[in-house]
């Protein structure tokens, strides 16, 4: 992407395109591989899980993109919400998504959730934001769209003296993180699902 095109707030009626091209991204990623583990359910299935996830974030963060046509997508929680209750996951959709992704999914999610919120609390930050997901289109990855889509908001946490920190399942997503300041503060495996999972904590500008 080049430098001259600068990240943009995702519009509500944006969700659709935005979990399409987060779905492509995505769809093999650790978590959708052991919650749908079926290839059709998954391509089915993801979608319909991004959209779920692009909901919150707007709901209590902020989602930015490359202009229209979406290439990349940044999903972020804000300090201010760094845990999302059960009562919210509804509000967005969560009940009609665990329906049609159908009983045995909808376990897998849930004890997914439980393992990580139990394992990977301790280690975070206060406050944070909170990086969801960060996803770039397929054939379009090292064009600098996912580092421009995160350096939007680490300026402003810099600013804010605020940290930053996410989770990744996917090791050759390290460096990437890394080159944009963030550590690994914690590698283990899941006590549930047996899934290996670094988090990665970008401390604020007073903890550097």
């Amino acid at each position: 992407m080049p430098d001259t095109v600068v990240p943009v707030r995702l519009a509500s009626d944006q969700v659709v395109e935005a979990a399409a091209v987060m779905a492509r991204a995505a769809v093999d990623d650790p978590i959708f591989v052991h919650v749908l583990p079926g290839a059709t359910e998954r391509a089915a299935g993801v979608p319909l899980l991004m959209r779920l996830f692009v909901r919150m974030a707007l709901a209590y963060g902020e989602v930015w993109a490359t202009p229209s046509p979406i290439r990349g997508v940044a999903c972020w929680l804000a300090p201010s919400h760094p845990e999302i209750t059960q009562g919210a996951r509804e509000a967005a959709g969560e009940r009609e998504v665990s329906g049609a992704l159908g009983g045995e999914a909808s376990a897998r999610l849930h004890a997914f959730r439980a393992d990580m919120g139990g394992t990977l609390g301790p280690y975070l930050p206060e406050p944070h934001w909170h990086l969801m997901w960060l996803c770039v289109e397929p054939g379009h990855h090292g064009q600098g769209i996912g580092g421009t889509l995160v350096r939007q908001m680490t300026a402003r946490a810099d600013t804010d003296a605020v940290a930053c920190d996410l989770f990744t399942f996917v090791p050759r997503t390290v460096p990437l993180y890394e080159h944009l300041g963030f550590r690994v503060v914690l590698d283990t495996s899941l006590s549930r699902t047996g899934l290996r999972v670094k988090a990665m904590v970008r401390p604020s500008m007073g903890q550097r």
